[in-house]
This record gives structure tokens, sequence and C-alpha cells, in this order.
């Protein structure tokens, strides 16, 4: 028999609740997130097994006139390898790392160029186009004009070395190798212009795509996508006008009607400003709209099984992408490229502010995004099996390299990372009971030391805290404002973890920690002590 006016007694218990591994959540309300989500989630790399600091970046190359508009890898059948930078009115031999010294090439529009590496039976060329200058290709035994190894693409007849017919380069952008051939865009039009297999000069003819644009806009990007359309695998070529549509063909030779057909128009969103926001990743092909990511492949899907929402590559992320996309998307500066080594997703968001540019990214193999600060880069590249940007300072910086940012050519300098994380709110498995958290412990493993600021916040409210002021000198921790432990642990990596003290009371709780660092860390699991009951007011 229950008793009018009984009052059951406050309860204490323990949970654990483990690290935001599901990543950035910008879609589900505080009410309905999966605790091992984050509202904010900034520096801080999730993987399946918990979340580490993200790594930092050193000076590459550095000495260039204004910022990096262009990274550019070239690699011969040999295994010789180059690496090229466009700033200013200029392009550096960048392939060993220091100082710059003259530039290969000057006297050039602009640093915003478009390339794409071309392979036949002479070798291996990069070929690079603006829209506005003579073409530049680099490659095996080029002759003079141009510095060695490298020369102008002129419009000619097409015969003569490094010349095209039918289209001046002067107005080509985007150029892009599908089935052999060579094909690029005709600036400001809906025309794509192409070569014979394997041909890096001659005559070029054109194919008019703007009949299959019904929302109109001009041609802003050729590219390819490798799919299965239930013929096997094969190489197909997209065509993304301005105005979000998507053209699709397949075949090998757009001279023959027997193989060349149109595989289908899908409408994606407009893209992004400029001709950097899609990338390749294994057999998919991303692309960046103002709807999110798109990924082409579950396109394809859901034009089949009315799977509409799973083409969005970003739909966790969703009102986060289309903000930003909204606020900055006609700038200059918008980039994403994959690099399967670190299986990561790099999304650069370009800014009016100046070091304002952040980047969201992807682990490939769990799809959870966050968010790098700290990282003013223009443009991306990869350059062997490692990732670079460059930056508005003229400086070129390898970047998921060591544990501090901004080190300098000599190995001196850089600064501690910082990083943010709000995770989602959490019922600590007691549901619409009043609670009060005595004590947490965030447990981290870590080879160096580590300053923390944290506190715990209730009921869905939201709330910045103050980053530590220096970064740790010893192996200290500042938690509310006060030092967390005096241990000094021994070398190797090391599990930390104490039990701090918290305040305040409500029904959902969740953790919001800033932390500096010049270690790795890795944040594992929080483990939380607390009353709940209706005895608590």
């Amino acid at each position: 028999m229950i008793l009018h006016g009984a009052t059951k007694q406050a309860v204490n218990q323990t949970a654990s609740v483990p690290a935001p591994v599901g990543g950035l959540n910008a879609r589900d309300s505080l009410a309905a997130m999966p605790p091992t989500d984050a509202v904010i989630l900034q520096n801080w790399w999730p993987q399946p097994y918990g979340v580490s600091v993200r790594k930092g970046y050193r000076e590459w190359a550095t000495g260039m006139p204004d910022q990096i508009g262009t990274l550019a890898p070239w690699a011969g059948a040999d295994g010789t390898q180059k690496f090229f930078a466009w700033s200013a009115d200029k392009v550096y031999d960048i392939t060993t790392p220091g100082v710059v010294g003259a530039a290969l090439i000057s006297g050039l529009t602009n640093s915003v160029w478009d390339t794409v590496n071309v392979v036949n039976s002479a070798g291996s060329f990069l070929i690079a186009l603006n829209g506005v200058d003579d073409g530049i290709i680099y490659g095996p035994n080029i002759p003079v004009p141009g510095p060695p190894g490298g020369a102008r693409i002129v419009a000619g007849n097409g015969t003569d070395p490094y010349t095209w017919a039918g289209i001046d380069p002067k107005n080509c952008v985007c150029p892009t190798v599908h089935q052999h051939r060579l094909w690029v865009v005709q600036k400001d039009s809906s025309v794509g212009w192409y070569l014979g297999p394997d041909l890096i000069k001659g005559t070029f003819d054109y194919f008019d795509f703007g009949p299959l644009f019904s929302r109109g806009g001009f041609l802003q990007f050729l590219t390819t996508w490798t799919l299965d359309d239930g013929n096997g695998a094969e190489d197909h070529l997209i065509a993304c006008s301005s105005r979000g549509e998507v053209v699709v063909f397949a075949g090998t030779n757009p001279d023959d009607d027997t193989k060349w057909f149109l595989a289908g128009v899908y409408f994606i969103g407009a893209p992004v400003g400029g001709r950097r926001a899609y990338c390749k990743a294994g057999g998919d092909q991303y692309i960046l709209t103002q709807q999110g990511v798109v990924s082409m492949s579950a396109t394809l899907t859901s034009t089949k099984v009315n799977a509409a929402e799973d083409k969005l590559v970003t739909k966790k992320i969703q009102f986060l992408i289309s903000e930003l996309t909204s606020t900055y998307g006609p700038l200059f500066g918008w980039d994403m490229k994959y690099y399967p080594k670190d299986n990561q997703l790099i999304l650069n968001v370009p800014s009016v502010t100046v070091g304002g540019n952040i980047q969201l990214a992807a682990n490939q193999i769990t799809n959870a995004w966050t968010e790098f600060r700290d990282i003013d880069a223009v443009c991306w590249q990869s350059f062997g099996s490692a990732q670079f940007f460059g930056d508005y300072n003229g400086r070129v910086l390898a970047f998921w390299y060591g544990t501090i940012d901004d080190v300098k050519l000599d190995g001196t300098g850089g600064r501690g990372i910082i990083s943010s994380v709000m995770q989602a709110y959490s019922y600590l498995g007691a549901t619409a009971t009043q609670k009060q958290v005595g004590m947490y412990r965030p447990t981290f493993i870590v080879n160096a030391p580590i300053t923390v600021s944290a506190s715990i916040l209730y009921d869905f409210s939201t709330a910045d805290i103050p980053a530590p002021t220096s970064p740790p000198k010893n192996y200290l921790a500042l938690w509310n404002y006060g030092l967390w432990g005096t241990a000094i642990w021994g070398g190797g990596d090391e599990v930390q973890k104490q039990w701090i003290q918290a305040s305040g009371m409500g029904v959902a709780a969740a953790l919001r920690m800033v932390t500096q660092t010049e270690a790795e860390v890795l944040w594992v699991a929080t483990d939380y002590s607390f009353v709940h009951g209706t005895g608590l007011f």
C-alpha cells in the first residue's frame, strides 16, 4: 500500500557516458540527441574508440609574396614527384621543404588555377588553366619556351607542340580526364571541349550541355564518377551546372552516338562558388551544394528506392552546412579533399574575417563530423600521402603532423592546440527525475601535459567557458577555475582520470569542456556520480 504524502528518498547512482564518437550533431533537438554526439566539437577528431585532439601542422615552404591560391602535385611514371604552388602572379617549385627560390613562371593574372594530371605513352603531364592566361603544362622532356620542364599552352594549329586548335586555352577552366580524353570547360558557357584519346595537343571538338540544363545557368565544372549502372563498373562524365543540375554521360566517344549516351539528369541543389568543392572518395563522387555534401552514388540509389535523405553525406550537420553555404557560398576558398590514408574528408569554409576560415572534417569510417579551428587555410592538396594547405601569408604547411600548430621550418615555435566540446545532454539512465551531479570523471589517455577547463550544464542550456589561459607547464589541469591534481606521471601513455567536484541540479546533464595541450590526447568516456529522486528540489 502506498501512503499519500510519502516522499521517495534521493538515490545515489553512477553512470558512464562514452566520449562523443558520433561527432558533431547540428540536426537533432537537444532533448533527442544521442549522448554519444556533441552540440559543439572543435579540434577533436571522432574515432570508433574515442575522440582525440586533432594533429597539428608545420611550415613546409615559405617566402612567397601573397596568399597561396593553388597547390598542385605532379608524379612521373618513374616515381619522381613535384609539388607546385601559385602565389600572386607566380608559380613556385615547393617539392623540397624550405624557403622558396626564384619563381618558375611569372606575369600571371592570378593564382587561382584548375589542374589535372594527364598520362599517355609520352609520360605524365600536369595541365593548369585559369580562364584568363595561356595554359601551363609540366612534364618530361618539355622544351623551352618556359622554365626547365614547363611550357605554356597557347592557341595555334594544334600540330605544333603545346598548341590547341578550336578553343583558346585563355578561355578554358576545369581540365578533366575522362576515358583517356582531356576535357575542358569554356568559361561562362554551357560548353565542354574535348581532345582525341591520349592527346595533350590537337584540335578540340565541343559538346553543349546547355539543352539539358532545364534550370539554365552555366557549366560550372566537369568531373568523373565511377559507377555500375547494370553494365559493369564504368567511368561516367559529370557536367554540373551553376543552378544545381547534374548531367551524367556514359560511353567512350562523344563523336559516336552508339558509344555515347545520357545516363541521367539529377537536381542536387546549386553548388557553392568556385570549382573546388567536389572530390572523389573511393568509387563515389561528392559535391558540395546548398543542400550539403551530396553523394552521387546515393543520389542514383535514391532515384530507384526513394530514399532521398541518404544522398546527403552531411545530413547530421545539415543546418550548419546550410547556414555556412548561405552566408559564405559565393566566396573564394571553398575546397573539399579526401585523404584516404587518414580516412578523412576535409571541407574548407571561407570567411570574410581574417583568421576566420574553418574546416568541417568527417571520419569516413564512421561518417562522424567535427570542426577544425585555428587553421586559416585557403586551399588544400595532397602530395605523396601527406596533407598540405596554403595560407594567406605566402606559406604552405604540412597538416596532420605532430601535436602542436604552426611549427616553423627550423622546428622552433608552435603553440598548443585548444579543443572545445559540449557533449549532448544525457539523462544518465534516470529519465524525468531531478538529479544533482556531485562528481564527474573524464578519462583521458595522454603522453604529456593537458590543461583543462570544464563544467556541467543542466536542462538544455548552452554556455561558453573560458579557455585555459596558458599552455601546460607540468601535469596539471584546471577545472572550474581551480587546479585539478598535482601528480606528475612517468613517460609513455598514461590513463588520466580523477573525480572532479560539480555543482548545479537538473533533469539532464551535459559536459562542457575546453582543453589546451601539446600532447597526444584520447578521451574515451566520462563517469558521473549523482543523486536523483523526488527528494531533490
